[in-house]
């Protein structure tokens, strides 16, 4: 566990290199999907993120695979931006949009979607837009293994989310954006740095966290104040990718 007086520079790190560019991984579901594309009437603003940026993401799931090798696939997932303000959920409609690109991304019912690769898109500097307000609405990568336990979170999920995450990113920084924040966790691999303490959403309060690792360590984990996030520890290669996060969830009273 990391001491109290590491984590005001981790939660600096964290807030100039994550806080504005991606969200938070939540708990693993198994909803069903309609993965069909349908073609629909362009919108080109407001644009959520560029889709030439989103493709980063892609390449590095691709890349970094082995992190979560039964994972089936990448999805993304909107949520709210937070911070109190009530938002639509249930009429959201997501585009690739551009001059000459009009392609509906089909939504499923937990809000997450897969963004398919598009070469004319990307040549077309297309964005990913909604139909609501984008500063409503935060997108988070949601990675869930083959196998994993209900109510659980496997730690290489969670590693190869915060890849995809990150090099999002690095896309979407400029030169200069990214080798400050290289030179602040001390390293260009910056999911492998303990100074990146990505906090991860749980969708119900929770009380504890605890990872289970090799030969039996249980090893409890930060969970905010108010029981709606935790911090794994990711960079810590002490623990295996097939460790697992189980939780103590806040009962009703």
């Amino acid at each position: 566990m990391p001491t109290n007086e590491a984590m005001p520079r981790r939660l600096l790190v964290v807030g100039l290199l994550l806080t504005p560019l991606l969200c938070l991984p939540a708990m693993a579901q198994t909803p069903v999907y309609d993965e069909r594309p349908v073609v629909v009437t362009g919108l080109r603003n407001p644009e959520l993120k560029s889709y030439r940026v989103m493709l980063a993401g892609l390449d590095a799931f691709a890349a970094h695979h082995g992190l979560a090798p039964t994972a089936p696939m990448l999805r993304f997932k909107l949520r709210p931006q937070g911070g109190g303000a009530v938002v639509d959920m249930d009429h959201l409609e997501l585009t690739i949009a551009g001059d000459e690109t009009a392609i509906d991304v089909p939504l499923a019912q937990d809000h997450s979607f897969v963004l398919p690769r598009n070469e004319a898109a990307a040549k077309d500097d297309a964005d990913l837009v909604l139909n609501k307000n984008k500063n409503g609405y935060r997108w988070r990568p949601d990675i869930h293994s083959a196998a994993v336990p209900a109510g659980m979170r496997r730690l290489g999920d969670l590693r190869l989310e915060c890849e995809v995450a990150v090099a999002i990113a690095k896309k979407e920084m400029g030169f200069w954006q990214r080798t400050t924040v290289s030179t602040l966790v001390g390293t260009p691999d910056w999911c492998t740095n303990p100074l990146l303490g990505l906090p991860t959403q749980s969708p119900r309060s929770i009380s504890a966290a605890t990872l289970v690792g090799g030969g039996g360590r249980r090893v409890a984990l930060e969970v905010s104040d108010d029981g709606r996030s935790y911090v794994a520890l990711i960079a810590d290669n002490s623990y295996p990718d097939d460790a697992l996060i189980e939780f103590q969830y806040v009962t009703s009273q």
